[in-house]
């Protein structure tokens, strides 16, 4: 293969491992927080104020000390006597799991155990969907997990400001390892300043990484059993709907055949929001959620927008003449929406990149997926949002006695899932190969580390295997993204029926190479928001005004309030608080 290749690791594995860069522009960039470390306030700058990076580079992640250090003093250092940690994990829908794999054993925890003499215990799981309020059970009773998944950045806040969280500054810069400092790195301190109060970090953020929005997704095998071209604007889009619906390619008999299926608890939420209908509202140029700012510099809130009113207008007609699915509403359980999906009842959907089961193909050997930039606005432009700057979080209880735990089980995982440790990756890449969920195994869950823009990388990289059969790869290429190129060359030069790793190598092929090879093409227009966190009243209103939000697009969209209700929806929304919120924005922003 062409490109970098990571160190051969030819002694025991961790002990002698050395990935030897230079990461004084980690060090820089990536630190760059509020009153903590050294770095200049220029967050692309390669030197700390002082002159001093060379200083600040001699530690690796191989776990070597220095002098004056313990070994157990380092990113990945064994500690001497045993550390037991407990944390909680958001249940993972469909993991997959196999025999002896399971989120309270399995191999990734025997790992973490073997090389750092960590011992992960799960303290509890929950859904989702409910995974917030069960942590704020635990916070009433003061009754946390050494280590927390947080969901929720209001929940962070209540955790920080109430002194129940440990301060990680200081643990950062000494444990985190090269490949969480250099992803770290592309985020500009972005991702790291929202976490830091008082110029103390309190969490880490998982790699809110860029082009994550939604796409829309649609079966090719309908569109040619059809002869439909590729949709582009919504009257295309709605036109192929349509025929899905009327004439069935699917074969799924009279009134079966779902075209657009929808996310029935949270239709409308964000960025990135599987199965939500946010890109025909960015069609025509409403961004609902989002803190935006109007050309004279004011703040307003996305949801309240005239623009708002056309969205939901196509929105309920398209639920009128069936083009969406009717009983959306009514598929409120973990996993319902993808089921439908998943057993071939639905033509189409947006979802992001990466938003595809291998479900669907082991359930229909058959399929074939197409994804698009659409629906298009006026002028041609596929809009939609950048992410926010931080995505899920993980935190350390005040009362851990070993906070830096946390980093030194980060730094394992990927160092195994990233292939920095080669024969960390063999052991664990038999077990994924089988389609088990990495966020079911890692104790930390959902929790990613990854480059900002390793998406479309990552696409070019598929496609030149695929297309010419050459990956091209450069320092930032590890042996996990060679392993998913070559799964979606697999699945593309034919697939093995006695291969079990096809489903996961056709949803490398769809999410790496189909997919991400349309992300940053010249029709995209990506929208920064102006605001992406909480204000001093958010606690206090949000709640009140979400629900408010959430029933009215289910009201509207299903025809059980009129399109107008959408005006005296405004209205209440400003007066039970919105107005108080927008205020505080444009002070916080001006």
């Amino acid at each position: 293969m062409m490109g970098f290749k990571w160190p051969t690791i030819k002694n025991k594995r961790r002990r002698n491992m050395r990935v030897k860069k230079a990461v004084a522009f980690f060090l820089a960039a990536g630190m760059l927080l509020g009153g903590c470390g050294t770095a200049a306030s220029d967050t692309s700058s390669k030197e700390t104020t002082d002159g001093t990076v060379a200083q600040t580079t001699e530690e690796t992640t191989d776990g070597t000390a220095e002098a004056g250090n313990s070994e157990e003093e380092t990113p990945k250092g064994k500690y001497k006597e045993p550390v037991e940690v407990s944390i909680s994990k958001v249940m993972v829908t469909n993991p997959h799991l196999i025999e002896g794999q399971s989120p309270e054993k399995n191999i990734v925890l025997d790992l973490i155990k073997e090389d750092l003499n960590i011992d992960v215990k799960i303290a509890w799981q929950a859904e989702d969907s409910e995974y917030n309020n069960k942590l704020s059970l635990n916070i009433a009773s003061e009754n946390l997990p050494d280590i927390m998944y947080i969901t929720n950045y209001l929940t962070f806040r209540e955790l920080a400001e109430n002194g129940m969280l440990a301060d990680l500054t200081d643990v950062y810069e000494k444990y985190a390892g090269d490949y969480l400092k250099s992803t770290y790195a592309t985020f500009e301190g972005r991702n790291l300043e929202p976490l830091t109060i008082d110029g103390k970090l309190y969490a880490l953020s998982t790699a809110n990484i860029g082009y994550g929005h939604d796409i829309l997704w649609l079966r090719k095998d309908w569109l040619d059993k059809l002869g439909l071209e590729v949709p582009k604007t919504m009257d295309e889009l709605k036109f192929v709907l349509k025929e899905f619906v009327e004439k069935d390619p699917g074969g799924n008999g009279e009134g079966n055949t779902i075209g657009l299926a929808v996310n029935a608890t949270k239709p409308v939420a964000g960025y990135g929001n599987k199965f939500g209908v946010e890109p025909i509202f960015h069609s025509v140029g409403a961004y609902p959620t989002q803190w935006m700012k109007d050309e004279s510099g004011q703040v307003y809130y996305g949801s309240i927008a005239p623009e708002m009113k056309e969205g939901l207008a196509i929105l309920r007609d398209m639920y009128e003449e069936g083009l969406i699915d009717k009983q959306f509403i009514t598929r409120v359980g973990s996993g319902e929406t993808d089921a439908i999906i998943d057993s071939g009842l639905a033509g189409a959907w947006f979802a992001p990149w990466w938003g595809q089961s291998p479900d669907i193909y082991i359930k229909n050997p058959e399929v074939e997926l197409v994804a698009v930039n659409a629906p298009l606005d006026a002028e041609g432009k596929y809009n939609h949002l950048v992410p926010t700057p931080t995505g899920d979080l993980v935190a350390v209880s005040k009362d851990c006695k070993n906070p830096e735990a946390l980093l030194k089980i980060i730094n394992e995982e990927y160092d195994i899932y990233r292939g920095i440790d080669a024969e960390g990756l063999a052991a664990v890449k038999p077990i994924f190969d089988q389609g088990v969920s990495r966020e079911a195994l890692f104790p930390t869950g959902g929790f990613n580390l990854d480059y900002y823009d390793v998406v479309p990388k990552l696409g070019k990289l598929c496609k030149g295997l695929v297309e010419n059969g050459v990956m091209e790869a450069d320092e930032t290429t590890t042996d996990y993204d060679r392993w998913k190129a070559e799964g979606a060359k697999k699945f593309a030069d034919g697939v093995d029926p006695a291969d079990s790793n096809a489903p996961n190598n056709f949803r490398d092929y769809y999410g790496r190479y189909v997919a991400s090879n349309i992300l940053d093409t010249p029709e995209n227009n990506p929208v920064e928001a102006a605001y992406y966190y909480t204000t001093k009243s958010s606690s206090k209103l949000r709640p009140t005004l979400d629900k408010l939000e959430e029933q009215m697009y289910l009201q509207i969209i299903t025809g059980e309030k009129p399109l107008d209700y959408f005006d005296e929806f405004v209205e209440q929304w400003k007066k039970l608080g919105g107005d108080t919120l927008t205020q505080e924005v444009q002070d916080i922003i001006k």
